[in-house]
């Protein structure tokens, strides 16, 4: 009986841990190792930078609903009692209402708001703008820590051949058949190759301090990323899709160009409303009371016309920032043709340099470093040689993790010029 509340009990137990397991997630997992694409979620969450652009477009909705509302209207109600001179012994009551409203002129009003409208856009613009600029900045410091990480593994690497080196340097010299500057030239290229890792350190905490800030440090000091990314990226076949130069809708899409374009469209329409403003508004109005020798009422409509200020400048202004809201639109599409040029260029020459590490350089200086390391065993070659085809083939390796970071931080500069991935 007792064995069976026993059992009883572990089930129950069991069962609540799996539940609450289930309700809170998984926690056997690593909390603190992070995945590109969940960094960018996380950067666009949290960046403050990003709240203050999406805060900006909110003001400028609520702003135009404020100018969208019309004026309440003024009444004004009075009464009171009066004596006339040549009957003062009578009283009589007086009173009297009116009532005044007035609206916008309404070819005014709707150029008005439509620059207002305006401001809205361009706050749309600006909070893409924003975030396309985060997530690259988020892909860049991912790209480069994942660098700086395998480029400290290459040199950690190379510190336990060096090692290697320095024990077989320092056999050859009890045994005559190495000088002892040999063996002080192994120690220092070790000594030197460990600073290069210090070095490598101070980078990687450099770039992951940046990238927490960015992230309004929402992940931890202690936060890894995915292992072997520049891997699996050096396996796959790295290309540059069609250029959009024939597609203006996909250039007229574009941040940079939607927010020149919604100025341009702000500044015709303050252009428009400009020549419109002589007449800002239109009165409509009543009274009616009573007074002591009778009734009085009138109905009207009232406009305004200056006499002398027929607002010239404002409307020259205006046209003037119509014209350069024009010529910044059409400079915004040109330098937007000459970054994609200009970063395509550049990404063209990365993978024929990619490509060329991949089919000869690294084969060919790997079997240097082993042949040199065989020869400088058996005596064939002296140390100096040896220690040549290692840098070479450790530096040939870093340039090639180099060009696929840069292909790749080329290649998200390109997306934020879209808003793609």
């Amino acid at each position: 009986m007792k064995s069976c509340i026993t059992k009883g009990f572990l089930m129950v137990a069991l069962t609540c841990l799996m539940g609450f397991t289930f309700l809170n997630g998984d926690t056997s997992g690593d909390k603190s190792a992070f995945t590109l694409d969940q960094l960018i979620g996380l950067a666009e969450q949290n960046n403050l930078q990003i709240k203050v652009s999406e805060l900006d477009k909110k003001i400028a909705v609520e702003e135009y609903k404020g100018l969208r509302s019309f004026e309440n209207p003024e009444l004004e109600y009075s009464k009171g009692q009066g004596e006339p001179e040549e009957e003062a012994h009578e009283k009589k009551t007086i009173w009297g209402w009116s009532a005044k409203w007035s609206i916008p002129n309404p070819f005014y009003r709707y150029y008005f708001l439509k620059s207002k409208r305006g401001n809205i856009s361009e706050a749309g613009s600006l909070t893409d703008i924003e975030k396309n600029e985060t997530i690259r900045e988020v892909k860049t410091y991912f790209y480069k820590i994942e660098l700086s990480s395998k480029l400290k593994s290459l040199w950690e690497e190379k510190s336990r051949i060096l090692e290697e080196i320095y024990n077989i340097t320092k056999v050859k010299v009890e045994l005559g058949e190495s000088k002892e500057i040999d063996s002080l030239r192994a120690s220092m290229e070790v000594q030197k190759n460990i600073a290069k890792g210090f070095s490598m350190d101070k980078t990687i905490s450099t770039e992951r301090h940046a990238l927490r800030e960015l992230l309004d440090f929402k992940i931890p000091a202690n936060f890894t990323l995915s292992k072997e990314w520049l891997d699996e990226q050096a396996k796959e076949s790295l290309t540059i899709g069609p250029l959009p130069f024939e597609n203006t809708t996909i250039i007229n899409n574009a941040p940079s160009v939607r927010l020149e374009a919604s100025r341009a469209e702000r500044e015709k329409a303050n252009l428009s409303a400009s020549r419109l403003s002589l007449i800002e508004s239109i009165d409509f109005f009543g009274e009616q009371g009573k007074e002591l020798d009778g009734k009085l009422w009138k109905v009207g409509v009232g406009i305004s016309i200056p006499l002398f200020n027929w607002k010239k400048a404002e409307v020259r202004e205006a046209k003037y920032l119509t014209e350069k809201a024009t010529i910044q639109l059409n400079q915004a599409k040109k330098h937007l043709i000459s970054e994609i040029l200009r970063i395509s260029s550049e990404m063209q020459i990365l993978l024929k340099q990619i490509e060329t590490f991949k089919t000869s350089i690294l084969e060919v200086g790997k079997q240097n470093l082993e042949i040199s390391q065989k020869l400088y065993k058996e005596g064939e070659i002296p140390m100096m040689v040896l220690l040549d085809a290692q840098d070479s083939y450790f530096e040939t390796i870093g340039n090639y993790y180099e060009a696929i970071t840069e292909w790749y931080i080329l290649r998200a500069e390109y997306d934020a010029l879209f808003g793609g991935n």
